[in-house]
């Protein structure tokens, strides 16, 4: 734990020091703001360094997450050396995260949620990329297989990405991939279907339910680019105009609910689509620098995890991260 420590107190040096030319390749953005998104991430990453994820403070959920968070930053890393010490930090997650008997014990488990199913099937994706497969990835996905077999009307989203990671994971998953796709979130908006997004006086309940949809949505696209790794596959080709155009609307709805968390998922998954977001963009940045507190994280929000702070941490570094090199005036595609 002590070396990863370390590991983020040197990157968040790093980073500041950087010049502009190594956190980005494109042009355009002005010094002062690059500046700011360079000192936003250190802050970020040496809150994260300073708060690790562990048994008490998370559990295995925000283990994993962590895992996703450092494979995101590295993926996201124009510069070589940086892209290697995040993917140094998340083989050590996903290896430690292997080992330990709470893990099994997690997989091995009776009675389940479609989230535990996804979440497991995920993390033996992850990893498998990390190069450290776990014994119990066949156990995981038979028992993954059988539990979509087995709830044809259970939420289509749990359905297609545990499906999606399935096949990643080279497993069939034992349901058909059109039919999942055509159940999406995506597919709804495509058909001109899309939720309507709540006004600002909207309850407490009709914000969260909207969250939720957004999250669920969000969850299709990661899945679909394996965390933007991939590029997006041909099925969503006629339907990149209308989704592109729903996830601007939903930058702008989370920007003025103040949700930063999800805020932050919906611009690093329109990056993973090269949406165009000339017109929430410059906004979207500003108010992600603006919410960072002194001790680098963006203070606590609404969310059933035990740590209020830490995904929150995790994403609004990431999309800072990764928009760092648009210019807020142009485009990002």
């Amino acid at each position: 734990m002590e070396r990863f420590r370390r590991l983020l107190t040197t990157l968040a040096i790093l980073l500041v020091l950087a010049p502009a030319s190594v956190i980005s390749s494109r042009a355009g953005i002005d010094a002062a703001m690059q500046a700011q998104i360079r000192a936003a991430v250190a802050r970020g990453l040496d809150w994260i360094g300073q708060h690790p994820a562990t048994l008490q403070d998370g559990g295995l959920p925000d283990l994993l997450d962590e895992g996703v968070g450092f494979l995101m930053l590295s993926t996201l890393s124009k510069d070589p050396g940086t892209r290697e010490r995040f993917d140094d930090s998340f083989r050590e997650r996903m290896t430690a995260l292997g080992e330990m008997p709470e893990f099994a014990q997690w997989a091995m488990s009776g009675q389940k949620r479609m989230t535990d199913y996804y979440h497991l099937v995920l993390a033996a994706h992850l990893m498998r990329q990390a190069g450290s497969p776990t014994d119990l990835q066949p156990y995981i996905t038979a028992r993954a297989q059988r539990v979509l077999a087995a709830t044809p009307y259970c939420d289509p989203t749990k359905r297609l990405t545990i499906a999606l990671f399935l096949l990643k994971l080279g497993e069939q998953p034992g349901i058909s991939i059109d039919a999942a796709l055509t159940a999406s979130r995506i597919e709804q908006i495509a058909r001109g279907r899309q939720p309507a997004l709540p006004t600002v006086s909207a309850n407490p309940q009709q914000r969260l339910a909207a969250s939720l949809h957004l999250y669920a949505l969000l969850h299709e696209i990661i899945a679909l680019t394996d965390f933007g790794r991939q590029p997006p596959p041909a099925w969503l080709d006629s339907r990149l105009e209308p989704l592109n155009r729903f996830l601007v609307e939903a930058i702008a709805w989370a920007g003025s609910a103040g949700n930063v968390d999800l805020l932050s998922e919906l611009l690093l998954s329109a990056q993973f689509l090269d949406a165009p977001l000339q017109a929430v963009l410059p906004d979207a940045l500003r108010q992600l620098l603006a919410g960072q507190q002194d001790d680098g994280s963006w203070g606590a929000y609404e969310t059933h995890r035990p740590n209020k702070l830490r995904h929150a941490v995790f994403t609004a570094t990431t999309a800072l991260w990764s928009y760092a090199g648009v210019a807020p005036n142009e485009p990002n595609n």
